[in-house]
C-alpha cells in the first residue's frame, strides 16, 4: 500500500509541474493569437498525455504482479490475486487521466481553423474475452551436458488456457477514410488448465514420450502490451469494415506454485516460479465500426500471438522455457473524437 501511495504522490507532483509549464506555454500561445489545425493540436495532444501512460503503465503493472504474488504467497485463490493485480493498473490509469485531464483541456481550447478534413481523431476503451492456448512449448536444461550431468530437452506442443478477466486496453490514434493508424496499451491475464498433456523428453540417455497430468494454474501469465496498429478502411456497407495489423513490446509475468516442467511438486504458500521478461506481440485483425458524428461503437476479431521466454525449475534442475501464447480475441469497445465538445 506504501508503494501505491507512492505512485499517488509521484503523479500529483507531475501534474502540478505540467500544469505550471502548461499555463506558461498557453499564455505565450494566446499573446500570438495563433490558430492550428486539428492534426497538429492531435500531435500536441498525444505529446503531453503518451508518456505519462507509457511510464507510470508499466510501473503499476509491475506492482499489481507483484500484489498478485503477495497474494499467492499467503494462500489466497489465484482469482483472488487476479483481481488484485488487475485493480493496480486500472486505478492507476483513471489517477494518470485525471492528473493530465486540465493538461489536455487546455490543448484542447487552442484555436482550430477552418479544417475540412474528413480525419477522425480518436481515443477508444475496449474490453477483449479470448479464446487462447499456449503453443511451441520447449523446455532446455540451463545446466547443459557433462559427465556428471545428463543434459535434457522437453517439449509439449499445446497446452489449452483460459482466464478469470478478459483483456482491457486503450487506443489513441486517427482514421481517414482510407487508412488508420493508433497507439494501443492493454494488460490481459491467463492461466493453464487441469489437463493431461503428452510430452517429448530428450537426453543424452535416450528419449521419452509419455503423458503427465498438468494441475490448474501450472502457469499465471499475464501482460502489458504496447504498440501501434496500422489498418486500411474498407468500402463502407452500412458499417464502416476495415482490416490491418499491429505489433509492439510485451511484459511479461509467469508466476506458479510449482517450481517449473521438471518438477510438478507443489510448493504451496510461495511463488516457486515467479520470472518476468520482455517480448514482443503481433496480431492482425478484422473490425466493424458503427460511426457517429463524434463517437463509434466498434467489434473486431483479432487472432494475437505473445511470445515467452523465461527461466524455471528449482536448483539444480533449472531450464529455459519458450512459448507462444495464441489466442483469438474479440474485442469490443466505445471510440471518442478528442475534438468532441
Amino acid at each position: 500500500m506504501r508503494r501505491f501511495s507512492n505512485l499517488v504522490v509521484t503523479i500529483i507532483i507531475i501534474y502540478n509541474f505540467c500544469i505550471s509549464q502548461n499555463n506558461t506555454n498557453d499564455s505565450l500561445e494566446k499573446t500570438k493569437n495563433k490558430t492550428y489545425t486539428k492534426k497538429q493540436v492531435f500531435t500536441q495532444y498525444i505529446t503531453n498525455s503518451l508518456p505519462a501512460y507509457l511510464f507510470f503503465g508499466p510501473y503499476s503493472y509491475l506492482y499489481g504482479v507483484n500484489l498478485g504474488g503477495q497474494s499467492i504467497v499467503k494462500g489466497e485463490k489465484p482469482s483472488v490475486a487476479n483481481t488484485k493485480w488487475l485493480a493496480t493498473p486500472v486505478i492507476a490509469g483513471f489517477l494518470i487521466r485525471l492528473a493530465t485531464k486540465d493538461i489536455i483541456k487546455e490543448v484542447l481550447k487552442k484555436e482550430i481553423t477552418n479544417d475540412n478534413s474528413s480525419t477522425f481523431y480518436y481515443n477508444i476503451y475496449y474490453t477483449a474475452p479470448d479464446i487462447s492456448s499456449i503453443k511451441d512449448i520447449e523446455f532446455v536444461s540451463i545446466e547443459g551436458s557433462s559427465k556428471f550431468f545428463n543434459g535434457w530437452d522437453a517439449n509439449i506442443a499445446e497446452v489449452t488456457s483460459s482466464y478469470d478477466f478478459p483483456a482491457f486496453g486503450y487506443r489513441s490514434g486517427f482514421t481517414t477514410v482510407k487508412y488508420g493508424l493508433d497507439y494501443e496499451m492493454s494488460i490481459s491475464e491467463h492461466h493453464t488448465q487441469q489437463q493431461d498433456v503428452f510430452f517429448q523428453y530428450n537426453s543424452n540417455l535416450g528419449g521419452v514420450q509419455d503423458n503427465v497430468r498438468l494441475p490448474s494454474h501450472f502457469y499465471m501469465l499475464h501482460h502489458m502490451f504496447m504498440g501501434i496498429n496500422a489498418y486500411y478502411v474498407l468500402p463502407e456497407v452500412i458499417l464502416t469494415h476495415y482490416i490491418g495489423i499491429g505489433g509492439g513490446v510485451l511484459l511479461n509475468s509467469v508466476q506458479s506454485e510449482y517450481p517449473g516442467p521438471a518438477d510438478l511438486v507443489r510448493q504451496e504458500g510461495s511463488l516457486a516460479l515467479d520470472a518476468m521478461d520482455m517480448n514482443i506481440g503481433y496480431h492482425g485483425f478484422f473490425g466493424l465500426r458503427y460511426m457517429r458524428d463524434y463517437s463509434f461503437y466498434y467489434l473486431e476479431f483479432r487472432p494475437t500471438l505473445h511470445s515467452f521466454d523465461i527461466e524455471s525449475g528449482s536448483q539444480g534442475n533449472r531450464s529455459n522455457d519458450t512459448f507462444k501464447l495464441q489466442s483469438f480475441q474479440i474485442q469490443l469497445g466505445i471510440g471518442k473524437s478528442i475534438f468532441n465538445k
